[in-house]
C-alpha cells in the first residue's frame, strides 16, 4: 500500500467515529479514553476535531478532492457552535492551551480561513482572543499574563505562540503586542543553577505525581519548550530581555545530558526519572531538536550554526543508539502516534531532511513509514480503513486502544504518511504546527 492510500484509509477509519453535532460534526473520543476518564475535549487539537481538521486540509491539499475540505468545514461549524454555546472544556492543561484548548481550535480555524477566506473563521478567532484577554491573570511575580499552572508549550507557552501566529496571519498589531506582553510571565519562571545555567518549569509537578523539585529538560512540557517560546518572543519583539532570559538553557541541557553508546539523550525528568529516556515529540529528541533548530535558524554566525547542528545530531544519534525506530525501549514503547511514537520520529526526520538535505534522514523517515504501514490494521481492501492499535500510556502497557486524534492517533499518523508521500513524489511541502520550526519546503533541492 502506498503512503497516500494509507493516509486516506486513516481518514476512513476516523470517520467511523463521526457524530452529528447541533451544528456540524465532531468525532467521538471513546476509544482513546478507555482505561481512564476522558482527558481531552472533542474540539481539541491533541485528540479531537481541531487536529482532524488539520489532517483533512492536508488530504485536500494533497488530493484536491473537495470532500475533505467540505468535511473540515462541517467540523469547523461544530467548533464555532461550541465556542458560542458551550465554551467550557472537559479536563485540559489550560482553557487556552494549543494542544488541549481554544488556541488549538483557533489555529485550525485559521488554517481553514487561509484556504476559504470565509470571515466566520476569522471572527471566531477574534472572539476567542478577546475572551482570552479578559481571562488573563497576572503572571509569575506580577509579570505578563497566565492562564494556567503550566508555563510550557502545553499551557501558557502554546497560548503565546498562538497569539503571535494569529497576529502575523491577520496582521493585528494589538494581538502581537498582547502576546509579547503576556510572554513576560516567563521572565519570572527562570531557575538559575549557577555557572550561568538555568532551567524553566513547563508543567505543574503534581500533574505527574512528582515532587516540587521536578525538572523536565525537554519539549513541550519542559525547559527546551520554554526556550523555544522565548526565542519566538525575541523574534517578534526584538526585545533583548527575552534573549537574555533564554541564555543558560543550552548549558543546563548539556550538563544533564546522558551519554549513550553513540550520542546523548536527555532524561524524561529530574531528579527521579534520570534513567528514563523518551524518544518522541513529548519529552524526547523528536521534540527537543526543535529548540536547537530554532537557535540554528536564528543564528547569523556560522560557528554558532555548526554548534547547534551538532547538538541536533548528538540527540538523534542518541535516539538511534537505542535501536529506534525499529527497536523498542522503555521510552519508545508500543506506540505509533505523533506525540510519543513512530509518527513523531518520522516528522522529525523529514524536518531534518528538509533543512539539511541529508539522505540519512530521508532513509530513516522511510523506515518509520514502513513501521507504520506494517503496524496498521487494514479493513475493506477496496476502500481501506486503517487503524493503529497501541498502548497510549507507557504506564498502562496492557491498555490497547485505537485513538483517532492528531497527536494521539490516526490523524497524526496520517499526516506523517502524507509528508512521506509528498517527499517520495518530489512535491514535499508541509504546514507546520506552532512549535515546529523546520522548513515548509525542502531547502536544499536535488
Amino acid at each position: 500500500m502506498d503512503y497516500l492510500t494509507a493516509a486516506k484509509g486513516a481518514m476512513n477509519f476516523i470517520d467511523t467515529r463521526k457524530k452529528k453535532g447541533p451544528e456540524g460534526i465532531y468525532w467521538s473520543l471513546e476509544d482513546a479514553a478507555k482505561g481512564r476518564p476522558i482527558y481531552y475535549d472533542e474540539i481539541c487539537m491533541y485528540a479531537g476535531a481541531s487536529g482532524i481538521i488539520c489532517f483533512l486540509l492536508g488530504l485536500y491539499d494533497a488530493t484536491k478532492e473537495n470532500q475533505y475540505l467540505e468535511e473540515a468545514k462541517e467540523a469547523a461549524d461544530y467548533i464555532i457552535w461550541r465556542w458560542k454555546n458551550e465554551p467550557e472544556l472537559k479536563r485540559n492543561f489550560s482553557k487556552y492551551a494549543f494542544s488541549s484548548g481554544w488556541s488549538g481550535a483557533g489555529f485550525a480555524l485559521t488554517r481553514l480561513y487561509l484556504v476559504t477566506k470565509e470571515e466566520k473563521y476569522k471572527d471566531t478567532v477574534a472572539a476567542i482572543i478577546a475572551q482570552m484577554k479578559k481571562d488573563a491573570k497576572p503572571g509569575k511575580n506580577g509579570q505578563g499574563y497566565s492562564w494556567s499552572t503550566f508555563p510550557g508549550i502545553v499551557g501558557d507557552g502554546g497560548t503565546v505562540l498562538f497569539l503571535l501566529f494569529a497576529a502575523d496571519v491577520y496582521q493585528d498589531e494589538e494581538w502581537k503586542n498582547f502576546g509579547i506582553t503576556a510572554g513576560r510571565n516567563f521572565l519570572g519562571q527562570r531557575q538559575d543553577v549557577g555557572e550561568g545555567k538555568c532551567w524553566y518549569p513547563g508543567v505543574d509537578p503534581a500533574y505527574f505525581g512528582a515532587k516540587p523539585d521536578y525538572i523536565d529538560p525537554n519539549f513541550p512540557m519542559g525547559t527546551a519548550g520554554v526556550g523555544f517560546v522565548l526565542q519566538k518572543l525575541y523574534e517578534a519583539s526584538g526585545d533583548a530581555v527575552y534573549l537574555q532570559a533564554e541564555q543558560g538553557i543550552t548549558g543546563f541541557m548539556d550538563s544533564v545530558a546522558v551519554k549513550m553508546r553513540v550520542g546523548k539523550l536527555l532524561p524524561h525528568g529530574l531528579p527521579d526519572r534520570k534513567n528514563l529516556f523518551y524518544l518522541g515529540y513529548c519529552h524526547g529528541p523528536a521534540g527537543t531538536v526543535r529548540y536547537y533548530y530554532k537557535l540554528y535558524e536564528g543564528s547569523r554566525d556560522e560557528q554558532e550554526k555548526a554548534k547547534y547542528k551538532e547538538k541536533i545530531r548528538t540527540l538523534v544519534q542518541g535516539l538511534e543508539a537505542t535501536g529506534a525506530p525499529e527497536g523498542r525501549s522503555e521510552g519508545y514503547w508500543n506506540t505509533y502516534n505523533l506525540c510519543c511514537g513512530t509518527a513523531g520520529l518520522l516528522n522529525m526526520y523529514l524536518g531534518l531532511w528538509a533543512a539539511f538535505g541529508e539522505e540519512h534522514d530521508l532513509e530513516l523517515a522511510k523506515r518509520c513509514g514502513k513501521i507504520l504501514l506494517d503496524a496498521a490494521e487494514v479493513e475493506k481492501e477496496q476502500e481501506p480503513f486503517l487503524k493503529w492499535r497501541f498502548a497510549l500510556d507507557r504506564i498502562a502497557p496492557d491498555v490497547l486502544t485505537t485513538p483517532i486524534g492528531c497527536f494521539d492517533g490516526a490523524a497524526g499518523i496520517g499526516l506523517a504518511l502524507l509528508q512521506l508521500h509528498l517527499a517520495e513524489t518530489d512535491q514535499y511541502h508541509v504546514t507546520r504546527f506552532l512549535d515546529d520550526p523546520f522548513p515548509d519546503e525542502k531547502v536544499i533541492k536535488a
